[in-house]
């Protein structure tokens, strides 16, 4: 049955002691700001020496502490970037999703061949990620097939993810998977949170490397509510990505399109997130107990890049959104 969508409203008075991770107001974990390279410059994701340039030029900003990138197939490039990151003493993930979703691959496909293609295509890109000096791989969900399908898409999602999970860790990094919404947009298997995180505990427990990867804009079209479902996956979760978007069916624009976040002075978009609203979500992070294995934990603004646009004028607003939404979360920038 298809979750109601509904509107996020921001309780402030009853919200900061509502939750089980906050300690009386003390924070328990930094929180590092992070550049999303790949969203942004989506156009340039085959473009490697181009995405190398865009690397150096915003480390020269001097704000973010982990960057979002492609893997590099060029070893030469993969050699770069690993040089770039540890010189600067940044921390970087990759998402592998729009590689996968370029072949049209499925990590839940229920046809055991294609799947073991997904697998070897996956740690093709994780071997790039390691020599890269990534921390983190990242895997998408695979589509919902229909409530027929629905145990057997779990049971081959959760056994790619073990099998990936356990090959990262060989190469020294972490794995996380990304909600995403089943109902209203995305139509994707790994979407309710609270059916994710039943699924998910027995997955972390016995491969630990394998965490959880928070998006605002696909808990807000699924329904349950952005905060309640950022508690429930506060046990195993390694970062957050903020992101706006339309959840209304009727509305033009309505899914989850990346769109650009609000701007100053008024700070408002057609969209549900506001600065306050993202400065409860970094409070409530900072509160919560970071999991065992997990480095840094990131926080970055999601705006998808397309050809035409001003990509730089893209990562400007990202960057004074998230500078507005931890200015008011009180929470100090980790450096």
């Amino acid at each position: 049955m298809q979750r109601e969508l509904c509107c996020t409203q921001l309780p402030l008075s009853a919200s900061l002691d509502s939750h089980q991770h906050r300690r009386n107001g003390l924070m328990s974990q930094k929180l590092y700001p992070s550049a999303h390279l790949l969203e942004i410059f989506m156009p340039y994701l085959h473009d490697e020496k181009r995405m190398i340039e865009v690397l150096k030029a915003v480390i020269a900003k001097d704000f973010y502490r982990n960057v979002e990138l492609p893997s590099f197939p060029t070893k030469e490039h993969r050699n770069t970037v690993r040089s770039i990151l540890r010189d600067h003493n940044l921390t970087a993930i990759t998402f592998v999703a729009p590689f996968v979703n370029e072949k049209k691959m499925s990590l839940c496909d229920l046809d055991d061949s294609r799947r073991a293609e997904v697998l070897d295509f996956l740690k093709m890109h994780a071997d790039f990620a390691a020599e890269c000096g990534y921390a983190t791989f990242g895997v998408p969900s695979g589509p919902y097939p229909g409530d027929e399908f629905h145990d057997r898409a779990m049971e081959a999602q959760a056994d790619t993810l073990a099998q990936i999970a356990d090959y990262t860790a060989k190469l020294g990094m972490n794995c996380s998977i990304e909600p995403l919404d089943r109902y209203a947009h995305k139509k994707a298997l790994i979407g309710p949170m609270d059916e994710v995180v039943e699924w998910f505990r027995p997955l972390h427990d016995a491969h630990p490397n394998l965490f959880l990867h928070w998006d605002s804009a696909h808990e807000q079209l699924g329904g349950l509510g952005i905060f309640r479902t950022l508690e429930m996956a506060a046990p195993f979760l390694s970062q957050i990505h903020l992101c706006d978007c339309i959840s209304d069916p009727s509305h033009p624009c309505f899914g989850d399109l990346h769109m650009d976040p609000a701007e100053a002075p008024e700070w408002k978009t057609e969209g549900f997130l506001t600065p306050e609203i993202g400065a409860e979500i970094i409070r409530r992070a900072a509160s919560f107990d970071k999991p065992k294995g997990v480095g840094r934990f990131w926080i970055s603004i999601e705006v998808l890049g397309h050809r035409g646009d001003n990509l730089w004028r893209k990562e400007q607003i990202a960057r004074e959104f998230l500078t507005r939404c931890w200015e008011l979360s009180g929470v100090e920038i980790s450096r």
